[in-house]
């Protein structure tokens, strides 16, 4: 058995309990679709607030999300595959174009905003985190997701978010960027 195989048979036991609890079918759908507005309402937020470092932290998880986003677009490049509805018989609870399922970019997305979110120590940090598993998980009961593309948006939402927290803004260019005015929010 190879490792495509075991993707498809995880799926496979994800996708086999779709359509037996209609509650949870629902919470999915809304995780898949629609929780990952919340993340922009919170960079949106943030921003507008302005209180002490949150334009850093909304700054930080754009630049982040950019990069990991942009990642996922060189991945797609040289590496394709199809989404489960395509490849097989399975139970599509939402509609997909049938591009690229490598990685998922919904998975990445909530991730490296999460993560970036943990990093700086963002009070709801815990919160917004359950939510971005949510919102991964959600891709693959659905139906537009392996596992393993799920995993390997995780995985590079989380590396990015490392880099950009721990090097990335400690370069002179992004901290001098980052001291001006505008980034010094109101202190409390």
């Amino acid at each position: 058995m190879n490792f495509i195989d075991i993707d498809y048979d995880w799926f496979n036991l994800i996708n086999s309990k779709v359509q037996h609890y209609p509650l949870l079918d629902t919470i999915m759908i809304l995780f898949a679709e629609y929780v990952q507005y919340a993340f922009i309402l919170l960079i949106l937020m943030l921003w507008l607030l302005n209180k002490n470092n949150f334009r850093v932290i909304a700054f930080q998880a754009m630049f982040a999300f950019t990069l990991a986003y942009s990642i996922n677009r060189l991945i797609e490049l040289f590496i394709y595959r199809e989404r489960p509805f395509v490849s097989h018989e399975i139970i599509q609870l939402v509609e997909h174009s049938a591009n690229s399922s490598f990685p998922s970019d919904h998975a990445t997305s909530a991730i490296v905003i999460a993560f970036t979110l943990w990093l700086s120590s963002y009070r709801y940090k815990h919160l917004w985190f359950f939510l971005a598993l949510g919102v991964a998980f959600s891709r693959i009961w659905v139906g537009v997701h392996y596992p393993f593309d799920v995993v390997s948006g995780i995985l590079n939402g989380i590396i990015i978010a490392l880099c950009t927290h721990y090097f990335l803004f400690k370069l002179k260019p992004l901290t001098s960027l980052i001291e001006r005015p505008i980034f010094q929010g109101q202190r409390e």
